[in-house]
């Protein structure tokens, strides 16, 4: 019998749902993916094969002020753009009302992530909020596992909602069961081995939770 990672257990072997983790931009908020290419270009950094973070992190300290400075103007930008994504608040309501636990794990800064509380979800409480001043970031599974440790439970536990490649591996890596949520540039992302489920609106998680997601390997 294959273990369900459900809401209420009924079952021997089910396992509990103890929180959700959120990605920010392109999960609780529509994507916004001409933002990731405005940042390259405000930094020079053409090859899309290096991690934007891990560029920077290489460059002298005063290079660095100057990059973060650049990449955090861009992302103002993004933030005044902000859109929820459809089902946000369904969702929301429904993990409150089942008192699972709410986090957000992004390897943005606080401020956008604050702009998206106090403007779309002002009655939601998310504790942690782990941006990128938590090190290391999304792709390494060190977030999550600290998000799980804060909630005193397993990353097992635990369902991570992303959009990206690196929602994927950090949340598989961890232990947590992933859940993509599909948009139209990362499509590609359903098939990696670190995607367990997909979905297509954020309140088509409501029917998983309560009928349990089976647990992959």
């Amino acid at each position: 019998m294959c273990q369900r990672l459900i809401l209420n257990p009924t079952e021997k072997g089910d396992i509990p749902i103890k929180g959700v983790i959120f990605d920010m931009d392109g999960t609780l908020c529509l994507p916004q993916t001409w933002m990731f290419a405005a940042m390259r270009d405000a930094i020079g950094l053409a090859d899309k094969s290096i991690d934007i973070l891990k560029f920077i992190d290489a460059l002298s300290p005063e290079n660095q002020t100057i990059a973060k400075k650049k990449i955090a103007d861009v992302e103002e930008k993004a933030m005044k753009e902000m859109e929820p994504q459809p089902g946000l608040i369904e969702l929301l309501h429904f993990i409150t009302e089942n008192d699972v636990s709410k986090a957000i794990c992004t390897r943005n800064l606080i401020k956008p992530v604050n702009h998206l509380m106090n403007s779309f979800i002002p009655d939601h409480k998310f504790d942690p909020i782990v941006t990128r001043e938590f090190s290391p970031t999304k792709p390494h599974p060190a977030p999550i596992q600290h998000i799980a440790e804060s909630w005193n439970t397993e990353p097992k536990n635990l369902i991570m909602v992303g959009d990206s490649i690196d929602d994927m591996k950090s949340g598989k890596d961890a232990g947590a069961t992933t859940v993509l949520i599909r948009t139209h540039a990362n499509d590609h992302i359903r098939d990696i081995e670190q995607t367990d489920y997909v979905i297509d609106r954020l309140d088509d998680l409501i029917k998983m939770m309560q009928n349990g997601l089976d647990l992959k390997n």
